[in-house]
């Protein structure tokens, strides 16, 4: 924990379980979301997948505990300035890491609709036949192609 983590808590020693229960997820979360930037970008995928269910389930206790605070307006208006200060410098360092969070992801997602992009369209591009000259003889083969040199023909079988 670092010294301004440790201050942080100190206002908030009078300050109801919830109030402090939050606040300790939100330093939680906050340093997950930092290490899910780092593990993102160094492409440590496997490890990824165990931190990815830790924010998940550390997003839902917090929403869940941001729901209760808000159920109860009258708590934290009978807070102390100190630990009403705390809070906010907490919820700062959340947003900022939230954000920093989302850019990445955001960019990692980008770039891979990117490349996979990129690769539908060599695909497509070696699969589907060019317009340009072709072999006419074979031409009527293909679907959607009029060829006038062959006729379409009627079969008809009531005789």
């Amino acid at each position: 924990m670092s010294p301004q983590d440790k201050k942080i808590m100190a206002a908030l020693r009078g300050a109801p379980k919830l109030v402090v229960a939050t606040v300790a997820l939100m330093e939680e979360l906050a340093r997950v979301l930092a290490a899910e930037t780092e593990l993102v970008t160094k492409r440590k995928m496997a490890e990824h997948a165990e931190l990815l269910k830790q924010k998940q389930r550390l997003a839902v206790d917090y929403r869940a505990n941001m729901k209760s605070i808000a159920a109860q307006p009258d708590l934290l208006k009978k807070m102390p300035d100190e630990a009403k200060n705390a809070i906010r410098e907490m919820a700062k360092r959340l947003a900022a890491a939230s954000d920093a969070n989302s850019r990445m992801l955001r960019g990692a997602v980008e770039a891979t609709r990117q490349l996979l992009h990129n690769v539908m369209a060599m695909i497509r591009n070696e699969a589907i036949p060019r317009n340009t000259y072709k072999n006419h003889a074979k031409a009527h083969l293909q679907l959607g192609v009029y060829s006038p040199k062959c006729r379409p023909v009627a079969v008809v079988r009531t005789v």
